[in-house]
């Protein structure tokens, strides 16, 4: 589930970071570089670590990230200069995001059997 999550995610920020290079000038949304230069780069890790073993760490990382920057803009000290939109965007991707991580069984660690308690 990891994976396909990665791969999905991935594209979408892609998309987003191009699209928000493009959105101003075309007068859609407001969106700035730093902001699509983020959703770039993290679309380009999701991407490149789709495949791995790590990509639930990957999306651990980055839904925490994302419900923290969220966070921040809430409470005025988002660094992007993001709207309230942006930011409930932020929240609900991040949290979203998150749960696909933590609760993918796969990217558990295995648990030790447990003994037999010793008899006395």
């Amino acid at each position: 589930m990891s994976k396909t999550a990665s791969w999905i995610f991935g594209v979408i920020f892609v998309i987003a970071g191009i699209w928000g290079f493009f959105a101003p000038a075309l007068g859609f949304i407001q969106a700035n570089a730093i902001g699509s230069v983020i959703h770039l780069v993290v679309g380009v890790i999701l991407l490149a670590l789709a495949s791995k073993p790590s990509a639930v760490m990957v999306l651990k990382t980055i839904g925490v990230i994302y419900v923290v920057w969220a966070i921040l803009g809430f409470l005025g000290w988002g660094f992007t200069g993001e709207d309230s939109v942006t930011t409930w965007f932020y929240l609900i991707v991040g949290v979203i995001i998150a749960v696909l991580g933590f609760t993918d069984k796969k990217g558990a660690a295995p648990m030790a059997p447990s003994s037999p308690a010793p008899q006395m």
